[in-house]
């Protein structure tokens, strides 16, 4: 790993948001635009005195974690569309620099992003809804490291697929969330789900930081074996979507497709 190189990726996607205000836009107002949405919700029902069992965390926290997720999926996935949709794909290939520096000043842009981003919805959460994210305690880092290694996993398989099927695969940049939320239990139990779908949310680790979530802000103990098995879960499909993004981009150069860019 070259650092020089990981830095110069990082400033290349500076340069441009600097001189993007609709990049801005879209980075918060999506974000932005759930959390008042949830929050507002959850407020009404509270209101109403619905028998729920503390809807404001409970909605809040969801609303707050899935837009790290989708923050830190989006980000990396967006940073490479950026080389195709200005054409300096071929260029980016024919440079010294190597995947794995690529990915990690994406990633290191995509935590800059979230530094800000991030820290300002959860700073309107608590202004807005008196929600502190910091209500889960020692479970915090775990959920928040689970969350943002998945997204990653999801954005380097985002990215394999788009190397190997070109444009019509860009749309898994924002669609691959929206498949796989209605099976995390953003908002609800994994039990209500149909049967074959817990099946599959238990090999999820989303599933399993969301219900850790829930169990913590009613008050319950820090499940930590469950957060153990959604860490083990979440490594094993970032090794797998590494070694997936990898060979798509040896295929890339091998057949050639990279005259789809040019």
């Amino acid at each position: 790993m070259n650092a020089r190189r990981i830095r110069a990726v990082f400033r290349r996607h500076w340069y441009v948001i600097r001189h993007s205000p609709d990049e801005v836009f879209d980075i918060l107002y999506w974000a932005f635009l759930d959390l008042l949405l949830w929050g507002l919700l959850a407020t009404f029902l509270q209101r109403r005195q619905i028998d729920l069992p503390v809807p404001v965390g409970l909605l809040l926290g969801g609303a707050l974690l899935w837009a790290l997720l989708w923050r830190t999926q989006m980000g990396i996935s967006t940073a490479f569309l950026h080389e195709v949709w200005s054409r300096n794909l071929i260029s980016l290939l024919a440079s010294p620099i190597r995947p794995g520096e690529y990915i990690a000043g994406a990633i290191l842009w995509t935590i800059a992003q979230l530094a800000v981003g991030w820290t300002a919805m959860a700073v309107v959460a608590w202004t807005l809804f008196r929600f502190g994210i910091f209500s889960l305690g020692p479970a915090l880092v775990p959920c928040l490291a689970v969350i943002m290694i998945f997204g990653v996993a999801m954005s380097l398989a985002v990215l394999g697929l788009i190397v190997r099927f070109g444009h019509r695969a860009n749309v898994l940049a924002w669609g691959i969330g929206g498949m796989l939320m209605p099976l995390s239990a953003v908002y609800y139990p994994v039990t209500v789900l149909p049967g074959w779908a817990q099946a599959v949310a238990q090999g999820l680790p989303l599933a399993r930081v969301f219900e850790a979530m829930r169990e913590v802000i009613a008050g319950g103990p820090v499940p930590w074996d469950r957060l153990g098995m959604a860490l083990a879960l979440d490594l094993a499909y970032l090794v797998a979507a590494a070694m997936f993004a990898r060979a798509m981009f040896a295929t890339l150069r091998r057949r050639g497709y990279v005259t789809r860019y040019v």
